[in-house]
């Protein structure tokens, strides 16, 4: 693959599997909160977290992308209907996302990730494209990337052409030298696909094979790409 002259990665389920993790996170949320605001938190569950979320993103699809924003949202709606005043909900929602976020950060990544990157930063410069919000430079990993841009900082998420762009002019190469790994046949191949790039899909879920045809290149782990590319 020659004419490859930088990559992108996504992050969730590509570089670390992400359900998990995120359970985590929000058992901590909840936890914490239950410390500090017992008497509203008495029938809260991630199940009806999930709902109220779900209608607050039906009010707001203009920032259903924006995910730190509208955890906070969430949790302050939580609370206003508890009978919460406005500065107690808001600031309980600040303190709850701020231990999700911390939390969120607690990733493992997938075997042989770290010294796949490190491999390849050495003849590429990396960089993330990701839908999700975790702070992947602030992450042991992070030394590999030379930016991460976020769906949050964007006026709408993959499969919209706007971050890869962003990407390749950061990069200063042209669609076809830029190489773009992910999991999500939507968003990261058909997103990627659509100015041009380069697409590894990363099937580490064994999905159907039939699938592979989207992208111009399969894999089912990343240390798989490294033979692939060099």
């Amino acid at each position: 693959m020659t004419t490859v002259q930088a990559i992108t990665f996504d992050l969730d389920n590509t570089l670390w599997e992400t359900d998990n993790s995120i359970l985590k996170a929000e058992a901590k949320m909840k936890k914490y909160l239950e410390s500090v605001a017992p008497q509203w938190m008495t029938d809260f569950s991630i199940e009806s977290f999930q709902k109220t979320r779900a209608s607050i993103v039906r009010e707001r699809p203009e920032i259903a992308h924006k995910l730190g924003e509208i955890r906070k949202l969430t949790l302050q709606h939580w609370f206003l209907q508890k009978g919460a005043q406005n500065i107690e909900a808001s600031r309980l929602a600040k303190e709850g996302f701020e231990v999700f976020y911390s939390e969120r950060q607690d990733v493992k990544p997938y075997p042989g990730t770290d010294e796949t990157l490190e491999i390849l930063a050495r003849k590429f410069p990396l960089a993330v494209i990701t839908n999700g919000n975790a702070d992947v430079l602030s992450m042991p990993i992070g030394r590999h990337f030379q930016f991460a841009l976020m769906a949050q900082d964007f006026h709408s998420p993959k499969p919209d052409p706007v971050m890869f762009e962003e990407a390749l002019k950061r990069l200063q190469c042209k669609p076809e030298e830029c190489l773009h790994v992910g999991d999500d046949l939507d968003h990261d191949v058909g997103g990627a696909s659509k100015l041009g790039i380069k697409t590894v899909w990363i099937n580490n879920k064994n999905q159907p094979t039939q699938y592979k045809s989207q992208a111009d290149y399969s894999i089912k782990t990343l240390p798989e790409l490294v033979t692939l590319i060099i």
